[in-house]
């Protein structure tokens, strides 16, 4: 499945382990340089980078098809 460039708007910063288990914190540089943060839940740092990936390609897509009438 291609991501048609939706994730080259964010730039990860690092993904870091939280005390509650298989929950991860994902600091983020969207493209503007703004900083943000994103909780996932995943097995480890490899899966939190690809659910987080998936989350914003859904999300980036669920914009575009709110502005395309």
């Amino acid at each position: 499945m291609s991501d048609n460039g939706c994730v080259k708007k964010y730039e990860v910063i690092s993904i870091e382990p939280t005390d509650l288990a298989n929950h991860w914190v994902i600091n983020y540089r969207t493209a503007n340089g703004l900083t943000d943060k994103q909780s996932v839940v995943a097995i480890d740092s490899n899966d939190a980078f690809i659910v987080f990936r998936n989350q914003m390609i859904r999300e980036t897509k669920a914009k575009v098809k709110l502005i395309k009438p």
